[in-house]
């Protein structure tokens, strides 16, 4: 039996296409009254909502101020993708021996690259930036779990919010995706051949195109 879809849930992700569509924009003061009179609903079920998106760091609660959707700032664009980095090149050694050994983790990953290719080949990722976003970070966290490190997953989980409004916020265009598909392929062929010199250059090669690729766009978009 699916799980039942409560009001605040469909408000959560009202909003949240919101955000995605810059209905909502970066910085804005969100008024709680005006949402609700927007959906049709009273002010709890938007509260419940802001709450969880709160959680997710894609909407900020400042005391005295209220909320507001997230901006987010050159220096945590650098601060998110110097973190990636370092915990993507600590743990090679490790992700490869497990690879190598856990044909479970391994056949997961091989199934992610298959998604990630149908879904860029079938689908417009501008129109649906949370569905490549949501199988873009799957990727980098079974990359992440054959590690052994619980705590380096649970640490991109708290990222993933940056590195996902960086995406809706601004718009990451198609071609980037499908060039990160293929950035993705060479990680896990390396991984998969047990080339650690490899490895360090495929992941090395992926932060630092993402990375360009979103302070061009953050710059742009500064702009507009």
């Amino acid at each position: 039996m699916s799980e039942k879809i409560t009001l605040a849930d469909q408000i959560y992700a009202d909003i949240k296409k919101d955000i995605t569509n810059k209905q909502l924009v970066s910085g804005e003061k969100i008024n709680i009254k005006e949402l609700a009179r927007k959906y049709g609903v009273s002010d709890t079920p938007v509260k419940q909502a802001l709450q969880r998106l709160a959680e997710e760091k894609l909407v900020v609660n400042t005391p005295n101020k209220g909320m507001s959707v997230r901006t987010l700032t050159p220096h945590e664009l650098n601060d998110t993708f110097d973190i990636r980095l370092m915990m993507d090149t600590f743990f090679i050694k490790d992700i490869i021996t497990t690879l190598n050994y856990n044909s479970t983790l391994r056949q997961q990953l091989l199934e992610n690259m298959e998604k990630q290719k149908q879904f860029i080949a079938c689908n417009d990722s501008t129109m649906d930036a949370e569905g490549y976003f949501q199988l873009d970070l799957e990727f980098h966290m079974l990359y992440l779990t054959a590690s052994g490190n619980q705590k380096a997953v649970e640490v991109l989980k708290d990222l993933q919010p940056f590195t996902f409004s960086a995406g809706t916020y601004f718009n990451q265009p198609h071609y980037r995706d499908c060039e990160c598909v293929e950035e993705h392929q060479a990680i896990l062929d390396a991984a998969l051949a047990a080339d650690p010199e490899g490895l360090r250059k495929a992941i090395e090669t992926h932060i630092s195109n993402s990375r360009r690729a979103f302070q061009l766009i953050f710059k742009v978009n500064q702009m507009v």
